[in-house]
């Protein structure tokens, strides 16, 4: 697929981005994670990105930089051979005495900060990772187009694999055919998730007990895995008749994802889990009515959770015990990008917005149900994008 990012966007991402500076009273900042590499500079090499409040960025790279210098938006890309470069590249281009910057604080290792206050000794550093990330939550048309792409490659996966599955397979068997599908159609083969490293499998295939295993992150459901160093994921359980199979794979074609859930029955199955299923798949519908600009996302969360309670299923709503606590994300370049729809969360859906919705329920030693797809928020409303 062609790049997304159409002439100019990059000029209007910074513009934005620059204002953000402003208001906080900051000479710069200093970008490094990759995502936001990618978003503010056209390529994320491996480097340092600084934008000065009033005038043009500055990428610095530490090497390989042919493929940078090709798609990078800011040129030239300035090579470093070292760290203490950074410093005099930014001199020798009239960028001094610099008292005032930012960095993403929430993703930046200490040992990488320390650096930065040693390069910097007598600068007062401030966090800039929610101005980036809400820059981040309006997509523009070229983003959206590419959304829809993955959308559209990602619907077919699940045509596939609907059609593959049989109980008797392992969530392992049927992870493998579904993941070897999406690479021939594109699939990067790995999926953005911002936060420390831990080991994400590229989705969660959970069949009956498999669902109910909590992972270690604030999820509704990771699967069992294949160990306990990496406990998420697909495992060696054969999904057998009457239990839910739970299919839950982000896809990410080109530079941005969707994220997207089914879930399967065979066999005679527990009334209750039919029902959850249908309640679940009668919540997705409510908020994507609701979901339109000028929504608050703990709001669309608060109807979400009483449309549960309602039903009689609030205590499996979103996870037993250690709930998830949201009922949907923003996604983008990232999985876990904002708007979130959790309680509390008081942003207020814009047209443009891409969220993933996925009420879903689990249940003690039978497993987990529920629905997820990809949404455009429109002026009228929610936009499903992800299909089958």
């Amino acid at each position: 697929m062609e790049k997304e990012t159409r002439p100019g966007e990059y000029e209007l991402r910074i513009r934005r981005f620059q204002e953000k500076l402003k208001e906080k009273d900051l000479q710069g900042a200093l970008v490094f994670q990759p995502a936001d590499l990618f978003y503010l500079a056209g390529a994320c090499p491996d480097g340092h990105l600084f934008i000065p409040s009033e005038g043009k960025p500055v990428l610095l790279g530490y090497g390989g930089l042919e493929r940078a210098r090709e798609e990078a938006a800011w040129q030239p890309v300035f090579p470093v051979t070292g760290f203490r470069d950074i410093r005099r590249v930014l001199i020798e281009l009239g960028f001094k005495d610099l008292k005032r910057l930012g960095t993403e604080m929430d993703v930046i290792p200490l040992k990488l900060f320390s650096r930065y206050q040693t390069l910097f000794p007598d600068c007062e550093w401030q966090d800039i990772s929610p101005d980036i990330r809400v820059l981040r939550m309006v997509k523009s048309p070229g983003e959206i187009e590419a959304i829809r792409y993955a959308a559209s490659r990602h619907s077919e996966v699940f045509h596939y694999i609907k059609d593959r599955i049989r109980p008797g397979m392992t969530e392992l068997e049927i992870a493998a055919d579904l993941e070897g599908y999406a690479r021939r159609l594109g699939h990067q083969g790995r999926v953005r998730f911002r936060g420390l490293e831990q080991g994400m499998p590229a989705g969660v295939v959970a069949a009956g007990r498999s669902g109910t295993y909590n992972v270690g992150v604030p999820w509704t459901v990771g699967g069992h895995g294949l160990s306990g160093l990496y406990p998420m994921g697909a495992g060696n359980r054969r999904w057998e008749p009457g239990e839910p199979l739970l299919v839950d794979y982000p896809g990410a074609y080109g530079d941005y994802l969707v994220d997207q859930t089914r879930v399967y029955f065979t066999g005679q199955v527990e009334r209750t889990l039919e029902r959850a299923q249908a309640v679940a798949c009668e919540i997705a519908e409510f908020l994507a009515e609701a979901a339109r600009p000028g929504a608050v996302a703990g709001e669309l969360y608060a109807l979400a959770e009483k449309k549960a309670r309602q039903a009689g299923l609030a205590e499996y709503f979103m996870g037993f015990e250690r709930k998830a606590g949201f009922v949907g994300h923003g996604v983008g370049l990232e999985l876990n990008e904002w708007p979130v729809l959790a309680p509390g969360e008081e942003t207020v859906l814009q047209a443009g917005m891409v969220v993933a919705i996925e009420p879903k329920f689990v249940f003690p030693g039978w497993g987990a149900v529920g629905v997820e797809d990809t949404y455009l928020i429109t002026e009228h409303g929610a936009r499903r994008l992800t299909q089958g």
